[in-house]
Order: C-alpha cells, then sequence, then structure tokens
C-alpha cells in the first residue's frame, strides 16, 4: 500500500467512525436520565449495525477524547487504529496518523472550536460527509 493510500484509509476509516459517533451523541441525549444504553459499534464497517451496551459514565469517559471510539471485539483494524483500553464486551481505539488529526475534526463536541478555527484559516471547508468505505 502506498503512503497516499494508507493516508486515505486512515482518514476514511476516522470519517465513518465519526458517523457512528454522531449517532451515539443522539443516544445519550435520549438516555441521559438512566444508567446505561446499547450504543451503536463505531468500527469502521459502513454495514454494522452491532449495539455495544454501556453505562452512560462509560461513554462520557470514552467521548472525553475526540480520538476515542468503542468497537465490539473483533471489529478493530490494526492498521488504521490502535487498542487503548478493553471494556467487558468492546474495545476502546484511537485513530492512527491522518485520522487521529479526522477523528478530532469531526468530533461534534468541539464544533465551536472547528468553526472558528475555519473562519479565522478562511479555509471554507465544508464538514459534511458520508460513511464510505
Amino acid at each position: 500500500m502506498t503512503d497516499l493510500a494508507r493516508e486515505l484509509r486512515l482518514e476514511r476509516a476516522a470519517k465513518n467512525q465519526s458517523l457512528f459517533r454522531q449517532v451515539n451523541e443522539g443516544i445519550e441525549q435520549l438516555g441521559a436520565s438512566g444508567s446505561s444504553d446499547a450504543f451503536v459499534c463505531e468500527c469502521m464497517d459502513a454495514r454494522c449495525a452491532e449495539r455495544v451496551s454501556m453505562t452512560l459514565e462509560e461513554y462520557e469517559r470514552i467521548r472525553a477524547d475526540g480520538n476515542r471510539f468503542f468497537v465490539l471485539v473483533g471489529h478493530e483494524v490494526p492498521d488504521v487504529e490502535a487498542v487503548v483500553e478493553t471494556g467487558d464486551d468492546y474495545l476502546v481505539v484511537s485513530k492512527l496518523g491522518t485520522g487521529g488529526d479526522v477523528a478530532h475534526e469531526f468530533d461534534p463536541r468541539h464544533d465551536h472550536e472547528l468553526r472558528a478555527s475555519s473562519a479565522l484559516n478562511g479555509n471554507g471547508r465544508s464538514r459534511a460527509f458520508k460513511r464510505t468505505i
């Protein structure tokens, strides 16, 4: 795999996983009154619709870092992410290289910082994306 192809794969993986993270943010908002919930696996497989059970406290701890995603065991992809933590039924992964930058860029909890930065830099990039592999 060429360096360019690898960089594109890292970026694509982070964008795909960021989309599921946005879905989980909605689930977390709806379940804010409960103690646990079932979230969508944040793996890079666009067809995955499996659920991950965890407490809201576990979810919040993982989400505190914009470059952390939770995936079911066996859904990790070592060439684009590193396993940084192991839960009961899931793994926490961190994107590698360019993927880490993209993960932070698409973190919905840091939108306000990105808009301000984009306005200052004048890059005008669109943050809209589709989940693709």
